[in-house]
């Protein structure tokens, strides 16, 4: 079973949303390799923690037109904690020092999603770099 923090270093490619529109990043970019160094450094110390949050397909798609939204996306299912995933879609918000890692699976956005305390950070260097990408 793997851990989520070095689930992320196995993806090929990340989205970055901002107000719907989607910008891809493939692995071996610039820009992919500058949010995975940026994600390393924001999860260093980072606790998973039991998640409250359960995904709605309709509602995750309907609140990820709006925002700032990276999700991580792989070449096959994979899985932690018992829960598989071909995609782990995250809100990005620059104040926030815990989040939701909500599992895409299937094509839908369904069931629990991961949580990561950030032990005293917060998401800023993500958004940053975030809105710097798209």
């Amino acid at each position: 079973m793997e851990d989520i923090r070095r689930s992320i270093k196995k993806a090929v490619s990340v989205l970055v949303y901002r107000d719907g529109a989607v910008h891809e990043f493939s692995a071996g970019s610039k820009e992919f390799a500058l949010l995975l160094s940026v994600w390393e450094r924001m999860t260093e110390k980072a606790l998973p923690m039991p998640a409250f949050g359960v995904s709605i397909d309709d509602l995750t798609r309907r609140e990820r037109s709006a925002g700032v939204w990276v999700e991580f996306c792989f070449d096959r299912e994979r899985e932690c904690d018992g829960m598989p995933f071909e995609k782990l879609l995250v809100k990005v918000l620059p104040e926030y020092c815990g989040f939701n890692l909500i599992r895409c699976c299937g094509g839908a956005y369904t069931g629990r999603c991961f949580y990561l305390d950030l032990q005293d950070g917060t998401m800023q260097e993500l958004y940053s770099a975030a809105l710097s990408l798209a």
